[in-house]
């Protein structure tokens, strides 16, 4: 059985286990003793025995870590048979595959140092780029790159919304001849930021249906809009300022600084590793192969 095939039946089990899984049986068998905390149980307790072989509570915590997305976020406490059951039935088909001596077979012997290989070769570069992408290493990438980094343009506009063209046309007419915007906005708005004088704050343009975004970002600090109609009614637009907007958060941006410092590490990590290496290239034909460069592309 091929690893791919391992975790597909692990992972057919689970879900198995899962549906089949009732309320009831995530109650204690005696309600009145309280369940030790899964983080005080040590790894090497024993939590069943299969034919003399022994299923350990780290099996049952790394199983736990493996579920399915769905079902990853119940307590342990939650799903702890259905998952001791889970490695009860794997470890029936890992006796019964020992047992015909399924570990002699040359393709399983190959299968098995291939997932040796990948397993090593991913273990040996997620350290590597563990110990070079700390928080701190994050955090001082995200702010030598802040100042590069601006978000979209932000403008705050305040607004007088009407049921009609002919009142947002006799608004106008008295903002022209000096009327105050924000009294207006109180008195007439049936928008609920009339209260505040019709104040919408800064907003992206995204953040506004395409009408009244369009007219607001085309605007000056001070000017006013002829009247706009949406689907809400009628707006007159008042732009207050313009800004650019801040960048992204630390938060949103430190994944993707991950990948590109974890693509940094791997190349210069390669690179190092075959400076000294003596490598070897051949031709599908058998003839010598020209060597590709390993290590940091050019940008």
């Amino acid at each position: 059985m091929s690893k791919s095939s391992i975790a597909l039946l692990g992972a057919c089990l689970a879900i198995s286990a899962m549906l089949q899984f009732s309320p009831a049986q995530a109650q204690s068998n005696n309600p009145a003793e309280p369940k030790k905390a899964a983080g005080a149980i040590a790894d090497g307790r024993v939590v069943a025995v299969v034919k003399g072989s022994k299923v350990l509570f780290r099996d049952v915590r790394i199983a736990h870590q493996n579920l399915p997305q769905q079902y990853r976020g119940l307590a342990l406490d939650k799903v702890y048979m259905p998952l001791v059951q889970q490695l009860v039935e794997r470890r029936l088909v890992l006796l019964a595959a020992e047992a015909e001596k399924l570990g002699d077979d040359p393709a399983v012997i190959s299968q098995i140092a291939q997932a040796r290989s990948r397993i090593l070769e991913q273990t040996y570069l997620t350290r590597r780029i563990n110990a070079a992408a700390t928080e701190a290493n994050l955090r001082a990438r995200y702010e030598a790159e802040k100042t590069n980094v601006k978000g979209p343009e932000e403008v705050r506009a305040s607004h007088i919304l009407v049921e009609t063209q002919e009142e947002a046309d006799a608004l106008v007419a008295v903002l022209n001849k000096g009327g105050d915007f924000a009294a207006l906005a109180k008195e007439k708005s049936k928008g609920p930021s009339g209260a505040n004088g019709g104040d919408l704050g800064y907003f992206t343009k995204d953040k506004m249906v395409p009408e009244f975004a369009t007219a607001a970002f085309a605007l000056k600090a001070g000017e006013i809009s002829a009247p706009v109609k949406t689907g809400f009614g009628w707006h007159i637009i008042k732009l207050v300022d313009r800004r650019q907007g801040q960048g992204p958060s630390f938060a949103k941006r430190a994944p993707a600084l991950r990948q590109a410092m974890a693509q940094e590490v791997a190349e210069e990590l390669l690179g190092a590793l075959a400076k000294d290496a003596q490598i070897k290239y051949f031709e599908l034909d058998g003839s010598p192969g020209k060597a590709p460069a390993i290590g940091p592309k050019d940008k």
